[in-house]
């Protein structure tokens, strides 16, 4: 009954998006600047909600605009917002970053204000919203893309992909841009829907940067909006612009061919392939079509996908072995004890493999696999948490420091189950470990985990700490 209860809330949300596509510009409160990132604006039905917000320089309601509706898993719109508006600026697009949904919580009411307020307030085109999220978030972007059945031109997908249970049948309307660092534990999953996406001939494009499980450089959500804004010029709902499309066309095929150069084959093949779909309408194709042929006809493109199977084969072996013990610590304390140091083991052994591992790409499989299971004792913990259960949350978050020893969230999540279970001094331990190993965002003191600790002169001291780390 709950879960029909929320999902009756997300339709209710995703019909009031629906409406963007109707009238526009019933302006009910004053524009902010333009020019520059908001962190946070209250939206005017209900104070309590906020988001992020860039408008382009020359914003004008004179026009329509197309619109990024972004979601942080941890409800840090300025984060993503920071990061594509300079993007934005050069490709005129407005940037709503939600200070509201948050990974473990319905979103449904943060959508349903943030609908009513773009749909009243900027002067959006309906034909260009579009909807982006990291993890967590790049699914609540992809919900509202596959609810509400066109009202979403697509999705900057950073991390992960679609709903659970999602059929990707009806995904084969929405442009699809997704992004996955080397080591994000989500690689696969956005590895096998681009390959699902092409199977259907839906417009997609998979870009790759080096790193973890994170929002992408600033370099890539560049990409993401100069793709968007080429996918809208092939549609023909924004005005050609060939010096535009000719440098598109150079950057990419330059990206490719040091893709080959470099043997990296599988990059190579799949940036041929996305180029000649994205502008077989545009250019002359032939080479591109040609080339991406070739490649992938060769035995050093066998190869590739070869080692490629094994190393997300590797990641699996690696994510389900920590993954299980992980999973076995929900049993009465006297066992947790004996599951930790099972952990510890496991764990042990991966980083030993890991550092004898033959080439990079089981390095970053072996890396993936650690993440997984870090994400798993995290998100576990976290929903413990929610359900007030602290020593249970507190077990999670041991298994997820020992899993990424260095890691300052881990540290921090810990610091938050020692607090609620009154272990003022662990807590204040825990929280000076995680900005020994760089924790910055000051927001995360405010949590109300820490209210027990908050007069507590330790608190005071990692908050003068963290503030002077901050600003440094």
């Amino acid at each position: 009954m709950v879960r029909r209860s929320k999902n009756k809330v997300m339709r209710r949300s995703i019909w009031l998006i629906a409406m963007l596509c109707g009238c526009w510009l019933a302006a009910h409160a004053q524009t902010p600047a333009a020019g520059t990132v908001h962190a946070s604006v209250p939206v005017a039905a209900d104070a309590s909600n906020s988001y992020a917000l860039y408008l382009p320089s020359n914003y004008s309601t004179a026009k329509h605009w197309p619109l990024l509706l972004i979601f942080d898993p941890s409800a840090r719109g300025e984060v993503p917002v920071k990061l594509f508006h300079e993007a934005a600026e050069r490709h005129g697009f407005i940037l709503i970053g939600s200070n509201n949904s948050r990974n473990f919580e319905d979103p449904s009411n943060a959508i349903r204000l943030l609908a009513a307020e773009v749909k009243d307030r900027y002067a959006a085109d309906p034909r260009r919203l579009y909807a982006a999220g990291l993890s967590g978030g790049a699914r609540v972007a992809s919900s509202i893309a596959l609810a509400c059945k066109g009202c979403i031109a697509g999705v900057i997908a950073n991390g992960a992909g679609l709903p659970q249970r999602a059929a990707i049948a009806d995904a084969e309307n929405i442009e699809w841009f997704l992004v996955a660092g080397t080591t994000d534990f989500n690689y696969p999953e956005l590895l096998h829907l681009k390959e699902n996406l092409d199977a259907r001939g839906a417009a997609s494009r998979f870009v790759v940067y080096d790193g973890p499980h994170t929002w992408m450089p600033a370099e890539f959500a560049e990409r993401a909006l100069a793709w968007l804004q080429l996918r809208a010029m092939v549609k023909g709902i924004a005005t050609l612009d060939r010096d535009f499309i000719n440098k598109q066309f150079d950057s990419r095929l330059a990206e490719a061919q040091a893709a080959q150069k470099s043997g990296d084959i599988l990059t190579a093949v799949r940036a041929y392939r996305d180029m000649a779909s994205d502008f077989k309408t545009l250019r002359d194709v032939k080479e591109l079509e040609a080339a991406a042929k070739s490649l992938a006809e060769s035995e050093d493109f066998r190869k590739a996908k070869k080692s490629e199977k094994a190393a997300l084969e590797l990641q699996d072996e690696i994510a389900n072995k920590i993954g299980n013990l992980v999973a076995m610590l929900n049993q009465p304390p006297d066992a947790r004890v004996a599951i930790i140091e099972q952990v510890q083991s496991a764990v042990h052994d991966a980083y030993r493999r890991q550092k004898d591992a033959s080439n990079a790409a089981q390095k970053e499989a072996i890396a993936r696999g650690l993440a997984s299971a870090f994400s798993l004792a995290a998100g576990t913990g976290e929903k413990s948490m929610l359900k007030k259960d602290y020593s249970s949350a507190k077990d999670m978050f041991q298994a997820a420091e020992i899993i990424q020893p260095e890691s300052p969230w881990a540290s921090y999540l810990m610091a938050t189950a020692n607090a609620q279970l009154g272990e003022k001094k662990q807590a204040l331990q825990e929280l000076n470990k995680a900005l020994d190993k760089g924790m910055t965002n000051r927001k995360l003191l405010d949590d109300a985990a820490f209210d027990r600790i908050r007069n507590e002169e330790g608190f005071k001291e990692v908050a003068a700490r963290l503030s002077k780390a901050a600003n440094d």
